[in-house]
């Protein structure tokens, strides 16, 4: 599982002035959802979603722009948080997060945080808190990132089997996918996690897939597979 340390590679960039105080933007915006229940994704694969999904719009923050994905119908918990951190505000994270309302709710914070220790079902998506705007760096930053992704997954733990390893086009933009598994025998948990992230004029914009549980049924030995079909059906609008 991803957690416990602040592993993101920070995106170098040169000082520009942020749009808005993001405390403000977030004491006044929270998650604008917009729910169409069980209805199939209608993009231009027509992908067969897993049972018992929904596809929901979320507005960013700022100019990010709009995403539209699909979720288990599951997740009916949403929250909003900025995961403040030791170097500034380019090192903060901006956070949304789903699950389901009968697990506890956790907003991580700082560069070291406890983990919680069972029963995690949950998609975050997150960017950084600031988000100057640069063209022509799309592309490059995703096959940038990538191999920097996998080698801080791999550090912090020996025991994480990769399962995707890629970097593939969904929609009209290059998303950096990994997935891996893990058994903690010492606590008797399992893991699986499928981390992705696109760019949105040279911000990274991360979607982490994850689970935590102490029991291996259907929803456990499915959720990598079910993850990424989920990841496909993500589609951005709106972005400055």
């Amino acid at each position: 599982m991803p957690g416990g340390r602040n592993n993101t590679p920070p995106l170098r960039q040169a000082p520009l002035v942020t749009c808005h105080c993001m405390r403000t933007v977030l004491s006044i915006i929270t998650l604008f959802l917009i729910l169409a229940c069980n209805q199939p994704f209608k993009g231009e694969n027509h992908i067969s979603l897993p049972k018992n999904s929904k596809t929901i719009q979320l507005a960013l923050v700022d100019s990010l722009g709009i995403v539209e994905f699909s979720i288990p119908s599951q997740y009916d918990t949403s929250f909003s948080w900025t995961h403040t951190s030791d170097c500034g505000k380019l090192c903060d994270r901006i956070k949304y997060r789903f699950q389901p309302k009968q697990l506890p709710i956790f907003k991580e914070s700082g560069f070291y945080w406890t983990e919680l220790k069972d029963s995690i079902n949950q998609l975050t998506i997150y960017h950084s808190g600031e988000y100057p705007f640069r063209d022509n760096e799309d592309s490059n930053n995703i096959f940038r990132f990538h191999k920097t992704t996998k080698d801080g997954i791999l550090y912090d733990s020996l025991y994480k089997k990769i399962k995707i390893d890629t970097v593939e086009k969904i929609g009209n933009r290059y998303f950096s996918i990994i997935a891996y598994e893990e058994f903690n025998k010492r606590k008797a948990q399992f893991s699986k996690t499928l981390t992705a992230f696109t760019t949105i004029r040279g911000n990274l914009i991360h979607f982490d897939y994850q689970i935590l549980t102490q029991k291996q049924d259907s929803l456990y030995s499915n959720f990598i597979q079910n993850s990424r079909i989920l990841l496909e059906t993500i589609r951005f609008s709106n972005g400055r």
